[in-house]
């Protein structure tokens, strides 16, 4: 059994024992493990894995050129939730199995957006640069910060992040609402969420936490139109994928003052 590790330098600057360990563990002693570190090369990335069993990823791409180029490549691990970067269909084609980790961060994911939610709302950035550059403290060199317990935060995809930070703002006193279409009304209502269209979503809310899986549906989701609709000037808070959000949209949101802030971790 062959298996490669493959992703960009950043994400590779890590003790990989654990993933090695594991491998050897299951599929036994004898597995061959390889580490690929992806610098655009397309043709030496299918030099790389030419002959594997597997790959495991965190933020390879990988399309169709790349699958095919290994038409007996059993599977392509990744070390996320999401599988948006891998071409599905062509994996499918050749019985290529794609997985991902269900639980993968879910705490420390909800964790880290109500971070970046007090982060903006306490305006801590502001104060940072003011200490840290003009080393100076003064508390009215900015003003206007958002009280968080009665004011209401929508959640855009209530999965299992969704679900864990929904958690966590009720825990700040703060109305929860969710525009997510799988989730069935009745687990919204156990949790305390109501459920409402994403365009009640972005009128009524004063943060907005994106969680949804990025799909075709919803890339730019948060565009000039849904910045538009936003009455409150929300705090914008992204920890799911990039492309859910117009970044041009989103500067011009920010420099007209339509919204308050944004915490972004993609």
């Amino acid at each position: 059994m062959k298996i490669a590790i493959c992703d960009y330098k950043e994400p590779l600057n890590r003790d990989l024992n654990i993933e090695k360990n594991i491998f050897k563990k299951f599929l036994g002693e004898d597995t061959e493990i390889s580490l690929y570190v992806h610098e655009g090369n397309e043709q030496a990335f299918k030099d790389a894995i030419a002959d594997v069993d597997g790959i495991l990823t965190s933020y390879l791409e990988f399309p169709k050129e790349i699958i095919q180029s290994n038409p007996h490549l059993k599977g392509i691990s990744i070390e996320a939730t999401g599988y948006n970067f891998v071409d599905a269909d062509a994996a499918q084609a050749q019985n290529t199995a794609v997985t991902v980790i269900g639980e993968y961060c879910t705490q420390e994911v909800a964790d880290h957006a109500m971070a970046l939610m007090l982060a903006v709302a306490r305006k801590l950035k502001h104060y940072d640069r003011e200490i840290e550059y003009k080393h100076v403290y003064d508390y009215n060199s900015t003003s206007g910060m958002i009280r968080l317990e009665g004011s209401t935060f929508g959640i855009l995809g209530l999965g299992k992040i969704g679900k864990a930070v929904a958690r966590r703002a009720q825990g700040f006193g703060m109305h929860v609402i969710a525009y997510s279409p799988t989730c069935q009304p009745e687990v919204a209502q156990a949790l305390g969420v109501k459920l409402v269209s994403k365009e009640e979503l972005f009128e009524t809310s004063d943060v907005i936490s994106v969680h949804m899986r990025l799909t075709d549906k919803n890339v730019n989701m948060l565009n000039r139109e849904a910045f538009a609709m936003m009455k409150k000037k929300p705090i914008i808070v992204n920890v799911s994928r990039g492309a859910m959000i117009d970044e041009e949209a989103l500067l011009e949101a920010l420099n007209t003052g339509r919204i308050f802030g944004a915490g972004l971790d993609v």
